[in-house]
Order: structure tokens, then sequence, then C-alpha cells
């Protein structure tokens, strides 16, 4: 009774505070290229409607494992994985700002599901990390920014459920921070 409580609470505050502020709404192009730098990797985005888009992307990520070596101490492994990951973002409008924002730029939340592979590359002694070979799927909030001069900023946090390979049934943090360009 107590979480229905604090939900219905907290989804009331939510909705006096967007009401309160002043709200421009997202446009959407029908296609959007992105070429991502700090996870080296692709994305694309497709319009499904005025505030409805799929996004699919895929490259490498970082996954790290703290792991005993033959001395018992513990030692951070990580691995280079190449990955699929997809979302459906629903966009909400945002708040006024005065900086020039090219189209695909909104808070958004979504759901969002990938696949981590097998590693590439690693410095581990005993397997891979946990992530290796994962499925994960989950709900998360997002902001997007797409600027004139076409530097394009992604952040997305959430939680979900994550199984794998290595990895029992979980629930799990999923968050995504994108810096790098937009091609089109």
């Amino acid at each position: 009774m107590l979480k229905k409580t604090s939900l219905l609470l907290l989804a009331i505050i939510l909705s006096f505070n967007l009401l309160a502020q002043d709200r421009i709404p997202v446009e959407l192009r029908d296609t959007q290229l992105n070429i991502n730098i700090l996870n080296p990797s692709v994305s694309f985005e497709k319009r499904l409607s005025d505030k409805q888009s799929l996004t699919a992307s895929t490259g490498f990520i970082i996954t790290a494992q703290y792991e005993p070596d033959l001395f018992g101490e513990d030692f951070l492994g990580i691995s280079l994985n190449p990955f699929l990951r997809g979302s459906f973002r629903n966009y909400y409008p945002r708040k006024r700002v005065n900086k020039e924002l090219k189209p695909n730029s909104g808070n958004y939340v979504g759901l969002l599901t990938g696949y981590i592979f097998g590693a590439v590359s690693d410095n581990l002694d005993f397997g891979t990390t946990n992530q290796s070979n994962s499925f994960y799927i989950g709900p998360v909030w997002g902001i997007q920014r797409n600027y004139q001069s076409g530097i394009h900023l992604g952040l997305s946090l959430g939680f979900g459920f994550g199984t794998g390979k290595n990895m029992d049934a979980a629930l799990i943090g999923l968050g995504q921070f994108q810096f790098g360009f937009v091609i089109k």
C-alpha cells in the first residue's frame, strides 16, 4: 500500500512540474544517423510518429569485473565486447532553452533492449565478464541534444532485467552516455 501511495504522490508532483514550465514540442526527422566516440558505435534513429521513434545501435563497449588473482587478491578485469542495442522512445515536450537545437533533441521515456556479445579482447584469467553474452531489457528515461555544430549528446538511465550465459537472471541498472556527431 505504501508503494502505491508513493507512486501516486510522485506522479502528481511530476505532473504539476511539467505543467508549470514553458514547454516546446519535439521535432523529429524521418531518419538520423549518429557516430558516437565514447563507446565506438553507430546509431540510427527512425521516426514512427510525431513523438515516437525507434533507434538501433551497434559498436563496441568495455565491460569490467573484479576477479581474484592467483594470490587471492582482487583485480579489475576488463574486456572489449561488441553489442547490439535497440530502443523505443516516446518524446515529450522539453523546457524552452536559449540555444538553437537541431531536430531529434528532447526528453523521452522508452524501452531499451540489447545484447552484449562475447569478448573480442580481455585481460581476464578466469573466463569472461558476467556481462559477456548477456541480454537486457527495461524502461529508461533519457535526454538527447543535437546542436547546430553537429555535436550529439545523449543520456539514458533506468533499470531492467538482465540474463546471460555467465549471469543469472537479475534486476540490473541500465544506462548509456553518448557523445559524438550527427551525420544526417
